[in-house]
């Protein structure tokens, strides 16, 4: 229990259920503490409750899209923390992507031009670990 303490802590939102157990249990086996959330609702409450270093955020999610969790996250760092916003989607449009940096995202990811081992190194880079 004390060995995940010391774990650096990421939340996975995303909607599909294949990639999201995908990505936990390979950023798991890359030693971290992982929570994931099929939603954006769902994504802020674990965020809020689990005060996560990092969120690996998909855009298109049921209800609250993902945008809206980054704008939520950003407004209210009282109440969700100072995560690193990493969005992890498929959309590759321009406008997204600026507006993904306007509302302060850290990084912004393309789930098809990068395998999981490679979305595991960009984020060990996001927290800075070797």
């Amino acid at each position: 229990m004390d060995d995940q303490a010391n774990l650096k802590k990421i939340v996975v939102v995303e909607d599909e259920k294949y990639i999201m157990d995908m990505y936990k249990e390979i950023m798991e086996g890359s030693g971290f503490n992982v929570r994931a959330a099929p939603n954006g609702e769902t994504g802020l409450t674990v965020i809020e409750e689990f005060k996560p270093d990092l969120v690996m955020l998909d855009l298109m999610l049921p209800g609250i899209d993902g945008m809206e969790v980054l704008r939520t996250i950003k407004k209210s760092p009282e109440k969700y923390g100072n995560p690193i916003i990493v969005i992890l989607t498929n959309l590759s449009n321009e406008v997204m992507i600026k507006d993904a940096f306007y509302e302060k995202a850290d990084g912004y990811l393309m789930k098809t031009e990068l395998t999981p081992e490679q979305v595991v190194s960009e984020i060990k880079g996001f927290l800075h670990i070797d």
